[in-house]
């Protein structure tokens, strides 16, 4: 009897605020990875959004969904990154470039310390902005760094 080994498909989350919860959730019903793992700078918040998630489980894919850090993107095949500062009144996209510059720096240096070898999307603003700055600071080819989320721009 031959057992088959599935290959595990790993997503980490960077930024638990509504973006990244929502993208949590759903890759929870999608039922398209094995594995999410979601970090925040407030690792109590992430802690809570994993809590959460595992209580509706139940109503959606089995998975293995937790807290964690950096580390975890060793092994990841996709890192999401929601994390950045929020828009405030009267700010515009481009004002948020050099808050969200210097977050980034930090957070896709991290991510690469741990050789990560798999695909970033990035879903803060301004995206195509960040997604570009994300491939320069991760020296990855432009087909591992995507950008999601200009249809608001659009």
């Amino acid at each position: 009897m031959t057992i088959r080994k599935t290959k595990l498909r790993k997503v980490v989350i960077i930024g638990t605020g509504l973006v990244g919860t929502s993208y949590a959730y759903a890759l929870l019903n999608q039922g398209v990875v094995n594995e999410l793992v979601l970090i925040d700078l407030d690792q109590a918040k992430a802690e809570g959004e994993a809590r959460d998630l595992n209580h509706g489980m139940a109503f959606g894919n089995p998975m293995r969904i937790k807290a964690g850090d950096y580390q975890e993107c060793h092994n990841a095949d996709l890192v999401v990154i929601t994390a950045g500062a929020n828009q405030k009144p009267g700010e515009t996209r481009l004002d948020l470039v050099t808050k969200n510059a210097k977050i980034f720096k930090g957070i896709v240096e991290k991510v690469m310390d741990v050789d990560f070898q798999g695909i970033f999307v990035v879903a803060t603003n301004p995206v195509d902005i960040l997604t570009h700055l994300t491939r320069e600071i991760s020296g990855l080819p432009k087909e591992r760094v995507i950008g999601s989320g200009t249809i608001l721009d659009t």
